[in-house]
């Protein structure tokens, strides 16, 4: 494909009605996401003296979230995108007012009011692509939809952290915290009043894919995502490809100081996979696919764990610069192709349940392979530590692999429907 014809691709979906009053304000909303916790964890740092408290700050932020979203998707699902969105911006709005009051308190209650702040934090992200899923039609645009959201998430992960020091530099942690909270509300506003999506829940009422395991005549009960045939394996894949990424966080930076140069160069290689996954991401998203998503799933699984097996050889800091980026290469077409499926397996009444459940995963996957990561560097050192990135890979290669003839039935009908 001729570099032409990619940019057509992604020019094209720009010029898809409804597609910029969605993406524009979305982009505004979920940047705060890479700021905001960042900005809080130095805020309560500078303010308690501990980084011990900053990091369970953290650690409360990221377990609210994982708690919250799923609750958020499953509301959106049954009352409306505009509805929950202006909620949540009135109370996130409550929530960083409350931060700021608890600044004057003792050092567990701002610890504990990050909590109400995670809670309250619009899950952009996940509905956005469920926003895809219901404005585009199966076929080479939802698919590049789909890994365009996949190269900006990558995007935010790495403007995201400059902007917060940035900030941060300039005004303080408190006011950076703030800014971001403000962006999130804004957009969330602009997001979920946009006319493609505000009608979302109307439009999708009692429709259901034709998938095996999702049809109509199912109880509401049994309609839960996780119950349906597939999806599981799906979300252990999501949670397995974040905890391969995750280990790198942890083991480069140690990596980096066993070779006798300073961890922070560690923490500035870690830029080098979400730069790679930018790259790969726009070459696959402008790409026509024929083969069926699921195998095109499986395949991305395979070259990702192929790609991070040369991490744990790496004897050097050069020779792990190219590995790094190396293994970034097929991370947002990954994830692409894993909403891509996940949204064609589930029906539309709790794609963004189903949407929100795999973000979850994917922060559960993060911290344990962070945990996970911590545990064996300071058993037996950065080598066998590295050496859980490609096995993290191969479960979830593993996972999605034993479900293959239950995802192939969906795709056909879905590749049928978008081919008639």
């Amino acid at each position: 494909m001729s570099l032409g014809e990619a940019v057509g691709r992604y020019a094209a979906l720009w010029r898809t009605p409804g597609v910029p009053r969605v993406m524009l304000p979305a982009m505004l909303a979920r940047l705060p996401v890479a700021i905001e916790p960042l900005a809080i964890f130095l805020h309560i740092s500078a303010e308690t003296g501990s980084y011990t408290a900053g990091a369970t700050a953290l650690g409360v932020f990221s377990a609210a979230l994982a708690v919250a979203w799923p609750l958020h998707g499953r509301l959106i699902d049954r009352r409306g995108l505009r509805v929950v969105l202006l909620t949540l911006a009135a109370l996130h709005t409550a929530a960083l007012a409350l931060f700021v009051v608890a600044g004057s308190g003792p050092s567990w209650l701002l610890v504990a009011s990050v909590a109400p702040v995670a809670l309250t934090m619009a899950p952009v992200g996940s509905t956005v692509r469920a926003a895809w899923a219901l404005i585009l039609p199966p076929g080479p645009a939802l698919n590049t939809a789909n890994a365009l959201e996949a190269v900006l998430v990558e995007v935010f992960f790495v403007i995201g952290p400059a902007l917060t020091g940035l900030l941060t530099g300039v005004f303080s942690a408190l006011t950076t915290t703030l800014l971001a909270g403000g962006m999130l509300v804004v957009g969330s506003l602009l997001y979920g009043t946009a006319p493609a999506v505000a009608t979302m829940r109307r439009e999708t009422d009692g429709a259901e894919p034709g998938a095996a395991g999702g049809g109509a005549g199912h109880p509401r009960g049994e309609r839960r995502p996780w119950r349906i045939p597939g999806v599981v394996a799906i979300l252990v894949a999501a949670g397995g490809a974040a905890a391969a990424f995750a280990v790198l966080e942890v083991t480069v930076p140690a990596t980096v100081s066993a070779h006798g140069d300073a961890a922070a160069t560690g923490v500035a290689l870690l830029s080098l996979p979400p730069a790679a996954s930018v790259l790969g991401g726009l070459v696959y998203g402008a790409r026509q696919h024929s083969r069926l998503p699921v195998n095109r799933y499986l395949v991305l699984l395979a070259v990702a764990f192929a790609c991070m097996v040369p991490l744990v050889f790496a004897t050097s800091v050069p020779v792990l610069a190219g590995c790094l980026f190396l293994a970034g290469l097929p991370l947002a077409a990954l994830s692409s192709e894993e909403f891509g499926l996940l949204g064609s397996l589930v029906p539309k009444t709790v794609i963004n349940e189903s949407f929100a459940l795999a973000a979850t995963m994917m922060a559960v996957g993060s911290a344990a392979g962070t945990l996970a990561a911590g545990a064996v560097l300071g058993w037996l050192g950065p080598t066998e530590a590295r050496l859980l990135s490609p096995t993290a890979a191969l479960i979830a290669f593993a996972a999605v692999l034993s479900m293959r003839s239950t995802l192939s039935a969906v795709d056909s009908l879905v590749t049928a429907d978008s081919g008639a």
